[in-house]
């Protein structure tokens, strides 16, 4: 995204700085803004009036010794020189004394006078792009942007389709079960932000991320490895992303259902998406029906969710297959539901889904 055309000096910036360098000299500063107006001093009287020297020094492009002011002027003698920032002509600094004793204190103060306003620019360039991506991803997960709104917003952050979505929550949720921010998050949000390509910001207790592009790998913003994640393929629409960055908020509800970033067994977004949005007591309903599962057990519902067959269901736990026939007919027994038929095979999906949103774990992708 470009960068946005400099403002004009701020009078409040300005003083920040004079007060700031006041103290280790012996002479009065003055900064005047482009059109030689006095925007900060040490004396309060002289602001917001015109500096005939000042004028000089914008008309003629150098420094300017005042030895003799005019009448009826607010001048003061002494040394006044360009304020170049980024190349560009921005003001005067001013410092009040013998002409040609401090033209070169002058020369030194508008120097270290530039270095301080580059770097507050560079900060408040910084924290605007941090403030426009907050704004960005809260708009896209609010559930109420429309299409061509969201898409302006994208196009506006230098964000071109394909567009993808990630996030990353830390290992352990806060005490409700929400989501908590990894380590590290508020670093990696500096370093994202830097990337045209990519914003990021802390947003519903998780990293968001929203990119140009397929989504980084899940250890690419150097967050711990401990950290859940998860991530979309990139999409045209920007109806879809919409809709995956409303999935990610009703995931961040329930810090268990985004998976562990290294765990590497199977997750399925739709059914965590699904359980997030069912009501506290459906999920503690759900999780009832598998509470006297033991962990062979509930894995054994995960590979065979997961497989195209018993035998490559076996084959994933590193079990025989009879083994496994005996394992689903356990399942049976204890929950009613028969893993073979497809609908009870969602349920105790749903149901271990359900054990992960409330904490109680599943074995499974946490």
């Amino acid at each position: 995204m470009a960068e946005h055309a400099r403002p004009p000096l701020s009078g409040d910036l300005a003083q920040r700085v004079v007060d700031l360098i006041a103290p280790t000299i012996s002479h009065n500063i003055n900064v005047m803004d482009e059109h030689g107006t006095i925007i900060a001093c040490l004396d309060p009287d002289r602001r917001g009036t015109l500096h005939r020297g000042a004028q000089r020094v914008i008309a003629e492009g150098r420094g300017v010794l005042v030895t003799s002011p005019e009448p009826g002027t607010s001048d003061r003698p002494g040394a006044n020189e360009p304020l170049v920032v980024d190349g560009e002509l921005r003001g005067v600094v001013g410092v009040t004394g013998d002409p040609h004793e401090v033209a070169p204190l002058a020369r030194v103060v508008a120097l270290t006078v530039q270095l301080l306003l580059a770097q507050e620019y560079e900060q408040d360039a910084v924290t605007r792009r941090h403030t426009e991506a907050r704004d960005l991803i809260a708009a896209l997960s609010s559930g109420t942007a429309r299409p061509a709104a969201a898409r302006a917003r994208l196009a506006a952050a230098g964000l071109a389709p394909p567009w993808s979505l990630a996030l990353w929550a830390a290992a352990a949720p806060r005490p409700d079960g929400s989501a908590a921010p990894p380590g590290l998050a508020e670093t990696a949000v500096v370093r994202i932000n830097a990337d045209a390509g990519h914003r990021a910001a802390v947003l519903h207790g998780a990293l968001w991320l929203v990119g140009s592009g397929a989504a980084p790998a899940p250890r690419a913003p150097g967050l711990p490895p401990e950290s859940r994640h998860t991530a979309t393929a990139p999409t045209d629409d920007v109806g879809v992303l919409l809709a995956h960055a409303e999935e990610a908020r009703a995931l961040c509800r329930y810090a268990g259902l985004i998976p562990a970033a290294a765990s590497g067994v199977p997750w399925s977004r739709t059914i965590a998406v699904a359980v997030a949005h069912l009501p506290p007591r459906t999920l503690e309903n759900l999780a009832g029906r598998v509470a006297e599962l033991n962990g062979a057990l509930r894995r054994t519902v995960v590979a065979v969710a997961s497989t195209t067959s018993m035998q490559a269901a076996a084959d994933s736990v590193y079990v025989h297959r009879n083994t496994l026939l005996q394992r689903v007919e356990r399942i049976r027994s204890v929950t009613g539901l028969d893993i073979r038929r497809a609908d009870h095979l969602t349920t105790l999906q749903m149901a271990l889904y359900a054990c992960d949103a409330l904490g109680e774990t599943h074995t499974g992708f946490t």
